[in-house]
């Protein structure tokens, strides 16, 4: 199997399958004992290869709400108690993946495609019924980790930082969208997707981490382009970000269409 082969990725377009595994996290996550705001209840989720762990805490801190939100959880990924994502928003998720795309724009776009995979559980696999847990298969584990050993080197080079490993990156996106889905498909204590369409929740937020620096990336591309070659900068490529965040209240997903051509030719029709 060539390199191209394993991140090459088909357009995906839900069905009862992937509805199905969704249902089966929140009841799982909906099960999961709570603890208090100041003692919560740790829930290990996937032990990882270098000895991290990426877990839930029991409640998170929409518990604090005025209208609380009793499901909620805190994503983690860390090692001996100590959380590498601790408080980690938009704007530090975002900013790993800028990071690569300056690095090197190949490999940004197979991060992308392999976060794609993510958000749509296709290297997701089933450890026990019941229990869909992301587990890649040893070609894409092996892939991941041949990606990662080079950004190590571009992110000291580039940056003068050390940043988190990719495979704790994706173990961490993957609980924050399963922690979407709880927050946003469960009524009255059980799983519902007729309240709020399939695409909210894991969908809208995985995808939004893939658009927004797409969009983005291509802004910094084209500074970087029109400064050497003297020519005119077009903002509208940024501006057309801040739009999009504005109408859509803080989603922001590129179509099909665009992910095809941007994401091109690894993710495909």
């Amino acid at each position: 199997m060539t390199e191209h082969d394993i991140i090459t990725t088909k357009i995906f377009k839900s069905n009862k399958e992937f509805i199905a595994k969704r249902t089966k996290r929140i009841e799982e996550a909906i099960a999961f004992e709570g603890g208090t705001i100041e003692n919560p209840i740790k829930h290990l989720i996937s032990a990882l290869p270098n000895e991290k762990e990426a877990y839930f805490f029991k409640p998170g801190k929409e518990i604090l709400r005025r209208r609380p939100n009793v499901y909620d959880m805190s994503p983690t990924v860390g090692a001996n108690g100590i959380s590498e994502t601790e408080s980690w928003a938009f704007e530090k998720i975002w900013e790993y993946l800028i990071k690569i795309s300056i690095i090197n724009q190949i490999t940004f776009k197979k991060v992308l495609v392999i976060l794609y995979r993510n958000c749509f559980l296709i290297d997701h696999q089933e450890i026990e019924e019941g229990k869909f847990r992301y587990l890649p298969s040893k070609d894409l584990s092996s892939y991941i980790d041949k990606i990662e050993f080079g950004l190590k080197d571009g992110f000291m080079d580039k940056f003068r930082t050390k940043e988190i490993g990719l495979l704790e990156y994706l173990h961490f996106i993957d609980l924050l969208g399963w922690n979407e889905d709880v927050k946003y498909h469960t009524v009255r204590g059980k799983p519902d997707f007729k309240r709020n369409g399939k695409r909210v929740g894991r969908v809208n937020t995985i995808l939004s981490v893939i658009s927004a620096p797409l969009m983005i990336s291509n802004f910094i591309l084209d500074i970087i382009h029109k400064t050497e070659k003297k020519g005119i900068i077009d903002v509208k490529l940024i501006t057309s970000t801040i739009q999009m965040f504005a109408k859509s209240r803080g989603i922001c997903v590129l179509s099909n269409g665009k992910l095809l051509k941007d994401l091109n030719p690894y993710l495909e029709s």
